[in-house]
């Protein structure tokens, strides 16, 4: 996933970016890393570090997702392209489906001719709110079709009746 193309397409943290540039990446982590938790699929995640002098490439893990920022001179693009590539070379080496989320049009067509999947940053949004809300929707089916009560052992049920009573009667 392009990190930046992320950011600046999604409102919430394009303006974020524009008070702390920090906060904003920290924020995609998180929504990433729990897009990664809820979906099982694997996050990498590429920042341009391309003109900071003497950079080489940091790749980090942070909350279950994989965090690269690029060497000098490379940007997210041309990494995403290379990874892509080199899975087309070695194919054996994951079987998975690979997706890309960009909405460079032109990387988009890039990756797509190397046989990868693309996503806009709009449809990854979409999907992560979807997941979300089916996730929401499943805890509170499991937490509706089991009471409490049917968890507490007998005395605890029975000193909690004791306070619902004496405070009725009140």
């Amino acid at each position: 996933m392009d990190g930046y193309n992320i950011l600046n397409a999604w409102p919430e943290l394009a303006l974020l970016k524009e008070e702390d540039l920090a906060h904003a990446r920290e924020r995609l982590v998180t929504i990433l890393s729990e897009f990664h938790a809820l979906s099982g699929i694997r996050v990498i995640l590429v920042f341009d570090a391309h003109q900071v002098e003497g950079g080489t490439e940091r790749r980090e893990e942070c909350e279950g997702i994989e965090v690269i920022f690029t060497r000098e001179g490379e940007t997210a693009d041309q990494w995403i392209e290379r990874f892509v590539a080199q899975r087309r070379i070695h194919p054996q080496r994951e079987a998975l489906p690979l997706f890309v989320a960009t909405s460079d049009w032109l990387e988009q067509r890039i990756v797509s001719a190397q046989g990868a999947c693309r996503i806009t940053p709009s449809e990854l949004r979409r999907e992560i709110q979807r997941l979300k809300k089916e996730r929401k929707e499943l805890l509170r089916e499991s937490f509706d079709c089991v009471p409490l009560d049917n968890h507490l052992p007998e005395q605890m049920k029975r000193i909690f009746e004791g306070w619902r009573r004496r405070k009725f009667k009140e």
